[in-house]
């Protein structure tokens, strides 16, 4: 039972490395800086105020559901569609399967948008895809009003985005297991083996047949006074033999 237990865990973590290594992955990325359209005939924001305003709005997108949602992923599709890019570029098609692969990290009003697909093609196509459509609907994700003027009035800056790297770099083959992943895996072999040893530990401890005088005299706290050995297999077949 001990052996079946880690030989399970073992055999599991070593399929899930295995997969993890056969089919590698490819990377892109692109980068989008986050601020204020102002409008034409702007005259009360001064420029701290655009750039503090602007690093609130890269906050605001990158801590909220905008790039992880379906119809973020549509529109993506749909930009790829419209790109008629040539290659493989995998399941594109599928709004999930894209928002998926999404990360995101923030540096000031900069943010990066990184891509793990599973073929390269794809890789460059959605980042590209990504940065394309980010650049056109911005304001619509970010749909604040900083103005002085009526409510009805088009004279108020919007958010804006604009991509400052070529858009979907050049993708770069990547493992498909991730440190986390790595990790886990060793973590779930080391909790393996521990539950083997305790196991047999336990089943020690929960095993009270008596195997030698020593636990005799422990157990029942009285002397040995003789020892009938046991009989070996093969005298007691020549035993048996000679009867006959």
């Amino acid at each position: 039972m001990i052996a079946l237990v880690v030989g399970v865990v073992v055999i599991y973590v070593g399929y899930q490395y295995y997969i993890g290594h056969k089919s590698p992955s490819y990377d892109s990325s692109v980068d989008i800086r986050i601020g204020l359209q102002a409008p034409p005939h702007s005259t009360s924001p001064t420029f701290t105020d655009y750039v503090t305003t602007a690093e609130t709005l890269a906050d605001e997108f990158a801590t909220g559901p905008t790039l992880k949602s379906t119809a973020f992923g549509e529109q993506v599709t749909q930009q790829i569609r419209e790109d008629r890019l040539k290659g493989d570029l995998g399941d594109w098609t599928n709004p999930s399967a894209i928002t998926s692969a999404l990360s995101l990290t923030r540096t000031h009003s900069v943010v990066t948008i990184d891509v793990n697909w599973p073929t390269e093609a794809g890789a460059g196509a959605i980042a590209r895809a990504v940065g394309e459509v980010l650049t056109t609907h911005m304001s619509e994700y970010l749909d604040y009003q900083v103005s002085n003027q009526p409510a009805n009035s088009a004279d108020y800056p919007v958010a804006a985005a604009k991509v400052i790297n070529q858009i979907g770099n050049a993708p770069t083959v990547v493992v498909s297991t991730s440190t986390t992943k790595t990790s886990l895996l060793l973590a779930l072999l080391a909790v393996g083996l521990i539950l083997g040893i305790a196991l047999a530990f336990l089943v020690e401890y929960l095993d009270d047949r008596i195997y030698d005088t020593s636990e005799v005299i422990k157990t029942l706290q009285l002397p040995i006074y003789g020892e009938i050995p046991r009989a070996s297999t093969s005298g007691h077949s020549r035993a048996r033999s000679s009867a006959a």
